[in-house]
């Protein structure tokens, strides 16, 4: 559909007040490409992101190494993505499709109807989570427009040239529909069976782009069959709500995904930026004036405006309207869905892609699939070795084992006995007791989330495991010398150099005992910032903010904490907590326990917990059984943990 005149207007005033900057950020492309256009910060952020240790990522930051020396010395699926951003190797392994692919299955059309189902118009959604899309508010303005609508997905041309048989979903914007005109986005909830698209996660953090890098973008143009614009754009600016990008999208694309080269989404595509004469008129590609009922396929575009997928998931989470809506918690949560299995995808190890020799039309956009001339990698007649295969991130014999862990359970009771039955089998099976260790034991896979990053508990903030790993380690270093300097206790000095690693039952409340220090059942990456503003102060669910202290990490009262995020978990892990060491906990009555058995409702567990309760299962033996059996709770008598 037609870019709305107002929306056209706003980003033409964007990138021309703009103009100063982004001439700067050319020359300094130019001369030093991303590395030099980008501030340090991001730079660091994008570099780990991409797997660079964070050592060797912060040299390259501040200019004390040379990129091509630490790509020399790192991992050929390190190296050649670092490679690409300073300009020293434009391929990318095959590899590459397979995720351009992958993705792409989860973009639709959306078709705007009328109430008598008429079509009235194009554009471009995309799943972001299994049950909601995510598209333009120009597109989906209002519940009602989006009540009478759907989105196609497979709406694309086979190899062959036929179209596919295309999946059509309603929307349901009774369950969910958040809107914002400023933003340009609309989030609204889809019926129907979304297992076979997959979904493209938001992810809040910073490091998925730098100025400069290769941008590709998957899109219905005027509400044609799938279509995709394959590195052909790049990133010239980056403002606090919005990407600028050179590109030549056509009109339908808006609500398009634009994603980086690791095909991680980093805008929301919904305008563009066309060239004008001297009076600021628009131009078409004729070089006359844009004209009333001109179409937007006329127009002469000179670059293009997303809107920043970090600031649509803080918009998300500072909205009134999206506390408690379990849709938007599991967009939040930005799960990656689960890779194709090798039955939907045959990738081929260690070969390259010349994106040189990719057949694209005049316009620059090329279809999927796309006929291609490939450069391959090693001597001729040659094969590569088969990788090891990798780690399954959850083990699919778990479900077996999980099941044999409550063979002997007794069925039925009163919930004091379910309890006690519980109680006994998670503290017999704690056949290993680790030490407390998150650098060791925690961060390297127990709390891993499926894009292989770490997220603290209660801002949901990204962590690689190494940049958490090496600073524990530091903390852990300063501390011992510190002891031996200043005869302080090891011990004690934690409290000034802390952990990275939040316990939901605090310290506090058992003494630092072993085995409850160092069970990993109830630790959780979570940065020292929001230990301190939690304390050891117990949970609590405010029924309006008040005077409570607000910050990333959640709010607070004089001895109340509610997190920002995770309170499922943070929830579950107490009440494994109550089951495994009963009598301990004194600072919780009923009241509280009312609370948690309401988070672990609403915010039920997914894979991430269940990866983590597979993982210390293998590690210690036990497991937590609300993660296994969610429906147990309301059958036990969770009292019978408290400490009188």
């Amino acid at each position: 559909m037609d870019i709305p005149p107002e929306v056209l207007e706003q980003t033409q005033a964007r990138f021309l007040q703009r103009d100063p900057e982004r001439a700067m950020t050319m020359q300094h492309l130019t001369v030093g490409g991303p590395l030099a256009a980008d501030s340090q910060f991001r730079v660091e952020a994008r570099l780990t992101r991409l797997g660079v240790p964070l050592p060797d990522a912060r040299a390259v930051a501040e200019g004390h190494e040379d990129a091509l020396t630490v790509a020399a010395r790192l991992p050929e699926d390190t190296r050649l993505p670092l490679e690409r951003i300073i300009g020293a190797n434009d391929l990318v392994g095959v590899a590459y499709l397979d995720l351009a692919r992958s993705a792409a299955r989860s973009v639709g059309r959306v078709v705007l109807k009328d109430a008598q189902g008429r079509t009235q118009g194009f554009g471009t959604g995309w799943l972001c989570s299994p049950r909601a899309i995510l598209t333009n508010h120009h597109v989906l303005e209002d519940a009602a427009v989006a009540r009478t609508s759907v989105i196609e997905f497979n709406y694309e041309l086979s190899a062959g040239g036929t179209l596919q048989n295309r999946v059509t979903l309603n929307l349901d914007p009774d369950a969910l529909f958040l809107t914002s005109e400023a933003l340009d986005y609309s989030l609204v909830a889809v019926g129907g069976d979304t297992s076979a698209l997959g979904w493209l996660p938001l992810f809040g953090t910073t490091g998925k782009v730098l100025v400069g890098e290769a941008l590709s973008i998957v899109q219905h143009p005027s509400g044609e069959p799938k279509q995709v614009a394959l590195r052909e754009n790049r990133l010239v600016d980056l403002l606090p709500d919005f990407l600028h990008y050179e590109t030549d999208t056509a009109p339908g694309s808006s609500g398009s995904p634009v994603f980086s080269d690791t095909w991680e989404v980093v805008a929301l595509h919904h305008s563009g930026v066309p060239r004008t004469d001297a009076q600021g008129r628009p131009l078409r590609r004729d070089g006359q004036p844009l004209q009333p009922g001109d179409s937007d396929t006329l127009i002469d575009w000179i670059a293009n405006e997303g809107v920043r997928i970090s600031r649509i998931v803080e918009d998300l989470r500072a909205r009134s309207d999206a506390v408690g809506n379990a849709l938007v918690a599991e967009v939040l949560a930005a799960q990656r869905p689960p890779l194709p299995g090798p039955s939907e995808v045959q990738a081929e190890v260690g070969r390259v892609l010349d994106l040189g020799a990719v057949t694209v039309g005049p316009d620059g956009v090329a279809s999927l699939p796309v006929t291609l001339r490939l450069r391959v990698g090693g001597e001729e007649g040659g094969s590569n070795p088969a990788p090891a295969p990798p780690r399954p991130y959850l083990d699919p014999e778990d479900a077996g084992k999980a099941a044999a862990y409550y063979t002997d359970l007794p069925e039925g009771g009163t919930p004091q006995a379910r309890f006690l039955a519980l109680s006994d089998l998670v503290t017999r099976t704690h056949t290993r007791t680790p030490t407390y260790d998150p650098a060791g034991e925690l961060y390297p896979w127990v709390d891993l989330w499926p894009d292989g990053k770490l997220r603290s508990l209660y801002s949901a903030r990204e962590h690689t495991p190494e940049e958490l790993i090496a600073a524990d380690r530091a903390a852990q270093e300063r501390r011992t010398t510190l002891a031996a300097r200043e005869g302080l206790s090891v011990d004690a000095l934690e409290e000034a150099l802390p952990y990275n690693c939040e316990h939901v039952v605090p310290q506090s409340w058992f003494g630092k005992r072993e085995p409850m220090r160092g069970d990993l059942h109830h630790l959780f990456a979570c940065e020292p910032g929001c230990n301190s503003f939690r304390g050891n102060t117990p949970y609590f669910d405010f029924p309006d903010y008040g005077e409570a202290v607000r910050s990333d990490c959640g709010r607070r009262d004089p001895g109340e904490f509610e997190p920002a995020h995770g309170k499922g978990a943070a929830a579950r892990a107490t009440l494994y907590f109550l089951l495994r060491y009963p009598g301990v906990v004194r600072q919780y009555g009923e009241r509280h326990l009312t609370t948690l058995l309401a988070w672990h409702t609403s915010e039920p567990p997914a894979e991430w917990e269940r990866h983590r309760n597979a993982a210390i299962f293998e590690r210690q033996g036990n497991r937590n059984p609300l993660i296994d059996h969610p429906e147990w709770a309301d059958g036990v008598a969770f009292s019978e943990g408290l400490g009188r």
